[in-house]
């Protein structure tokens, strides 16, 4: 009795992969079974490995880095390396075809494989030699264009951090005293505006759940409209010029706040360009197929010379050549290396200080007129005479 079944393909945008998800038992499915398990397994620990990989410097990590040590420590540190781990399917089957050409070649030497069996060495490396030049090329285009994508999105995230702080210091100042409850909203819709993005751009893989984030700031109401919202980055700032709008503030200052309200739309638009314009694919898929066969070809090329040496040899120059492609895949999506909470959180204790510090602010500012309305004159220290 044969079972009818099949299996359903849904198309994954994160990095142009398919997820196979197998559904009623049919021949051979426990094996496709076992392998998609294997594949998503795989998968999943290397995207989880990305959070280990965001960092926000400070002082203490310059200490720690400029250091002439860490060549050792990082030596130490190559068995846990989660670069080295991801590679463990090539690196694999480049020890196995070293194996198996030291296995032939040593049973060939010793006449236990018939002498009309012929050898698979080279006859020389002029093949690698021809290649090896590409394999460079390949090599620095894919990371160079990577570190631009990185260094464009972490450039972005700069621009946005200034930019709340910017439009939080005009609602201190061109909103009245009297309108405090204005200044507050555009205050948190400003932070709503940078964490909504935060979880757009990074899914599952944020820090906290976004609801966990905007509890902190939006009021229950307040909540609700973002999260029953169909696009939320898009509503947060659609919010921000309506307070704008209602604010009793005049038409230039209104303008300056607008002025930012579109930076803010640009900045969504250049950070999901880079989220859904990946590498072409054609060149992605042609470096794999490229690296492959040139890393699995060296043992055929270093047997004569370092015989079963070879092994650990092709394996090690494997590393090396695959651990620089994945470095430029891993940072070709940049958005799920940066780490985005600690920038929130920047914008988040910025913003609350300046709409709090502005009264004290004001009526310092206040005390340096006298009562004719000019600004006084302030006693100088002696050296600065």
């Amino acid at each position: 009795m044969m079972l009818k079944g099949k299996t359903a393909a849904k198309g994954s945008t994160m990095g142009g992969c398919a997820k196979l998800t197998p559904t009623l038992p049919v021949r051979g499915a426990g094996l496709k079974r076992r392998q998609t398990v294997v594949v998503e397994s795989s998968r999943k620990e290397l995207l989880d490995s990305r959070l280990y990989r965001r960092t926000v410097a400070d002082h203490e990590y310059w200490e720690n880095y400029l250091t002439t040590d860490r060549y050792f420590k990082n030596m130490l540190s190559l068995p846990s390396s989660r670069i080295i781990r991801a590679l463990s399917g090539p690196l694999a089957s480049v020890a196995l075809t070293s194996a198996l050409v030291c296995t032939y070649e040593t049973l060939r030497s010793q006449g236990v494989v018939p002498a009309e069996f012929p050898s698979i060495l080279m006859p020389n490396n002029t093949p690698l030699q021809l290649t090896s030049f590409a394999v460079s090329l390949l090599l620095v285009f894919r990371t160079n264009q990577s570190y631009s994508r990185w260094w464009e999105a972490r450039k972005i995230w700069g621009t946005i951090l200034n930019r709340v702080r910017d439009i939080n210091t005009q609602a201190a100042v061109f909103i009245p005293e009297d309108e405090q409850h204005y200044r507050v909203a555009l205050r948190n819709w400003s932070l709503s505006f940078a964490r909504t993005l935060e979880q757009h751009l990074q899914g599952k893989y944020t820090e906290r759940p976004l609801k966990e984030n905007l509890e902190k700031f939006l009021s229950p109401k307040e909540l609700d409209v973002v999260m029953n919202s169909q696009h939320k980055v898009v509503k947060s700032i659609s919010m921000i010029g309506e307070v704008a709008n209602q604010a009793s503030i005049n038409s230039i200052e209104r303008m300056m706040i607008m002025q930012n309200v579109q930076c803010f739309y640009d900045m969504l638009g250049m950070c999901e360009r880079i989220m859904r314009t990946p590498m072409p694919l054609p060149y992605t898929r042609h470096t794999s197929r490229f690296l492959f066969v040139f890393n699995n070809a060296l043992p055929f090329a270093l047997y004569p010379a370092f015989g079963w040496g070879c092994i650990p040899l092709s394996v090690g120059v494997s590393a090396l050549l695959l651990g620089i492609d994945e470095i430029g895949v891993q940072i070709e999506e940049p958005f799920g290396v940066h780490h985005l909470d600690p920038l929130c959180g920047r914008c988040e204790t910025d913003a609350r200080a300046i709409i709090a510090d502005q009264p004290a602010v004001a009526s310092y500012v206040r005390e340096l007129r006298d009562p004719a309305g000019r600004i006084a004159e302030r006693s100088m220290p002696a050296e600065a005479k």
